[in-house]
């Protein structure tokens, strides 16, 4: 991305890619672990997953937690306070691509990446 000016470009960078804000939005309802994810976010691969996880956490939206002791090693991803500030936006978009499809007509293929979002608060 060019030059970032404005606190839009801020956010739409830190959110842009496909699998971004479904991670996010995941995580609103609590820790998952990797493979969760890759369920969760069907089509996408292990590596572009890591990828997009890299990148929130290199944001600050999101911690990993590797718990070294357990065999096998276990990962889990949470949000941190600044990624869950970003939930009400998430919802937002949700809704509103849901009005949409309803304008013209059209019934959503699966809605539950917008429904198993809860409130930690």
């Amino acid at each position: 991305m060019g030059k970032i000016n404005t606190g839009f470009d801020v956010v739409q960078n830190m959110i842009s890619g496909k699998w971004k804000s479904i991670i996010l939005y995941q995580l609103g309802a609590g820790k998952k672990r990797t493979k969760d994810l890759l369920r969760i976010c069907e089509g996408v691969s292990h590596k572009v997953l890591n990828e997009q996880l890299k990148q929130l956490q290199q944001d600050g939206l999101i911690q990993r937690t590797v718990y070294a002791e357990e065999v096998p090693i276990k990962v889990e991803y949470a949000l941190t306070d600044y990624g869950r500030s970003f939930l009400p936006l998430l919802k937002e978009m949700c809704d509103t691509g849901d009005q949409h499809l309803q304008k013209q007509g059209v019934t959503a293929y699966n809605n539950s990446v917008c429904e198993e979002y809860t409130s930690e608060s």
